[in-house]
């Protein structure tokens, strides 16, 4: 019987098919299972980064924070995403010097990071389960996703004018973490950032350590020789920055600690009958720690104005501060002495160095002088004149005000 080289072939054909199935089969098992692995991957990704990023939001709130993280993983749940556990949701020190994660935060540092991460492992017995890979006795595999996301007050610096910002004067800005220690000037921060919802102008000599960013539809303006050392430009959102309100301090102050002054032979106070406190004429007093509620706070003709502890002063009327007053916080953080304005108007001339914030988003607010602000100024509208320099305290925590925040992805 005689067989033809066709039909040989064939029956070549037949038995190569039957022995490359198996590969092929595996081959398939690969791509299908292997795409599902990386799609699955893909969305355990993005619903971390979600829920970081959530989570930030609400820092230094560990609790909020975890509760927001649930909530976001399971708004984006999908077909692969696992329950989010409270231990995944990490909480730590987001060093942008080093670029690093530190857990636990180092000591005095509050939390200012969150790290999130989503399992799909045998090890939290919930993998992965295959397709076609069970075929080759691979039954699941294993997965996760991890995201860290910081907060960042560090979005505006030193001086914010709500509606304009202008600095016809030479001064410079620059930032340092009062969390790290007092400011070093060998090594400033570049987080000296100066910020508007309105047109930014900067003229003269100044130098900015940081960004510039007025509001949306407006611009920054430099002339002279003025440099800025990140970008300029306009800002996506409106800057949150709410009213003083003071109604409760009105009732609840520390006004009775307010010490008394020597005036011919007399001890009086330095409030009067209306509420207006003036310190003049070479006296000096020492605040304790405490909540105060004043009209007018003026400080004039060499007057020295000491606190001690965390002073928070709320202005209903005028801020003055002229010539050589001294105002020493003798902690020299500037969260330790803040003043908090509901409107009225602003003006600050020294040659002293003062550690602390002015709060006045419904204030116009005029500095003048060479001396140095560590710490923050915020008015309706801000001037600044004099030659200075604007050191921003990137560490602020000041409860009931909301400096502008970023939060973002960084690992």
């Amino acid at each position: 019987m005689m067989f033809s080289t066709s039909q040989r072939r064939r029956g070549n054909i037949m038995v190569l098919t039957a022995v490359l199935m198996v590969p092929l089969l595996g081959l398939l098992a690969f791509a299908i299972d292997l795409g599902y692995i990386m799609n699955a991957r893909t969305e355990l990704q993005r619903t971390a980064d979600a829920c970081a990023l959530a989570a930030a939001r609400v820092l230094p709130d560990q609790a909020d924070a975890v509760t927001v993280a649930q909530s976001f993983a399971q708004q984006n749940y999908a077909n692969v995403g696992p329950d989010l556990d409270a231990s995944n949701v990490e909480f730590g020190f987001w060093d942008r010097d080093h670029v690093q994660f530190i857990v636990p935060p180092p000591s005095g540092m509050q939390p200012n990071a969150v790290r999130v991460t989503l399992e799909r492992t045998a090890g939290t017995g919930n993998p992965l389960g295959m397709f076609f890979a069970r075929v080759l006795g691979a039954d699941t595999a294993d997965t996760a996703a991890s995201a860290t996301a910081t907060y960042d007050r560090a979005l505006c610096g030193p001086f914010v004018g709500i509606e304009s910002l202008s600095i016809p004067g030479n001064p410079q800005t620059d930032s340092y973490d009062s969390e790290k220690g007092l400011y070093g000037s060998s090594n400033p921060g570049h987080q000296g950032s100066i910020c508007s919802d309105g047109p930014i102008s900067v003229e003269g000599t100044a130098f900015v350590r940081g960004h510039a960013r007025a509001g949306k539809g407006h611009g920054v303006t430099q002339t002279g020789t003025t440099e800025i050392s990140r970008s300029k430009g306009s800002r996506l959102k409106p800057l949150v920055m709410p009213p003083v309100d003071a109604s409760d301090a009105a009732v609840n102050n520390d006004n009775d600690q307010v010490p008394l002054i020597l005036t011919g032979n007399d001890l009086v106070s330095p409030v009067d009958a209306d509420g207006n406190f003036l310190l003049d004429g070479g006296k000096t007093i020492t605040l304790p720690e405490g909540t105060y509620y004043f009209n007018d706070f003026t400080l004039a003709g060499n007057a020295v104005l000491n606190t001690t502890g965390k002073v928070v002063i709320y202005l209903t009327g005028d801020l003055y501060r002229g010539g050589l007053v001294l105002v020493t916080n003798s902690s020299k953080l500037a969260s330790n002495l803040q003043i908090l304005m509901t409107g009225g108007t602003a003006e600050v001339t020294s040659q002293s160095d003062f550690y602390g914030v002015i709060y006045a988003p419904n204030t116009p607010v005029s500095l003048a002088g060479g001396s140095d602000v560590f710490g923050a100024i915020v008015g309706k509208t801000l001037l600044v004149t004099g030659d200075g320099t604007g050191h921003y305290d990137e560490s602020l925590e000041l409860e009931g005000l909301e400096f502008p925040t970023r939060t973002s992805l960084v690992d």
